[in-house]
């Protein structure tokens, strides 16, 4: 099935404009804000926020292009919450020159089972759906996250993503699951004197598209600053510093707001 660009960005700009009750918090980490990880916390029950990101990324071999990221999510139930999402671009492959592309349209769930205890972590997963909305894109595939996140140190977290991708309609040579696993750092700035910045660092390796390729390790740093009650500004650089494929990417800048209202 195949939807319409402006179809998929009117949907979450429709959702976005339902008015949500809570704040969303430089604290709690969501994938893409600005990095790619998830800590174990869902937003709470009842709140709607709005993510968005735009900045910089250059593919191996290709040309410096854009990309960008839109995200609403939803608090539907306790410990549960939905996110809808789009991950526009305008980037080019090797030997390429650059190509927009809305991406495909994700639709996703998160749960969290516990709080973290003093002697037991924060456990999660989340589950996504992709759409094939985006160019060239036939299929709808998966993702499973496991998430782990429990206090590292006097006052940092650190997050555990295990991650199996499924392509469901894979082009001759491609892989059909992807693993991949990533480990998320998070630091309050200033604690306890101030509590409005959060540093976030993470490292990762995920298999390559290609079955003939090897596994790409990336690395990313970044950090959260609370704007208002309920808003946040983000900033981050990530880079896959080894392995192959024409997926991997040497750099990635990006710049989020995140909003409820």
């Amino acid at each position: 099935m195949k939807l319409s660009p402006l179809v998929v960005l009117g949907m979450l700009a429709t959702l976005g404009a339902i008015r949500p009750a809570l704040a969303v918090d430089h604290d709690n980490i969501d994938a893409d804000r600005p990095l790619d990880f998830d800590d174990a916390e869902t937003i709470a029950f009842r709140e709607r926020a709005s993510e968005v990101g735009a900045g910089l990324a250059q593919r191996r071999g290709g040309k410096l292009g854009l990309a960008s990221d839109v995200e609403y999510l939803y608090g539907f139930a306790k410990n549960w919450h939905l996110n809808l999402g789009v991950h526009p671009s305008l980037l080019g492959q090797e030997g390429q020159s650059r190509q927009f592309d809305v991406g495909d349209l994700a639709v996703g769930v998160q749960h969290n089972f516990n709080r973290e205890t003093t002697s037991t972590p924060a456990f999660g997963f989340r589950a996504d759906a992709y759409v094939p909305t985006g160019r060239g894109s036939r299929g709808t595939d998966f993702r499973l996250r496991g998430i782990m996140s429990r206090k590292f140190g006097r006052y940092g977290r650190l997050h555990l993503n295990a991650d199996l991708n499924v392509n469901n309609s894979p082009n001759a040579g491609e892989r059909r699951t992807l693993p991949g696993v990533l480990v998320g750092y998070s630091l309050p700035l200033g604690y306890p004197r101030r509590f409005d910045r959060t540093l976030v660092a993470q490292v990762g390796m995920r298999a390559a598209t290609m079955s003939g390729d090897s596994a790409i390790t990336n690395i990313g740093i970044g950090v959260r600053q609370q704007v208002a009650q309920r808003s946040v500004f983000d900033l981050g650089i990530k880079s896959d510093i080894a392995g192959g494929g024409n997926d991997r990417e040497r750099f990635r800048v990006i710049a989020g707001y995140s909003t409820s209202f």
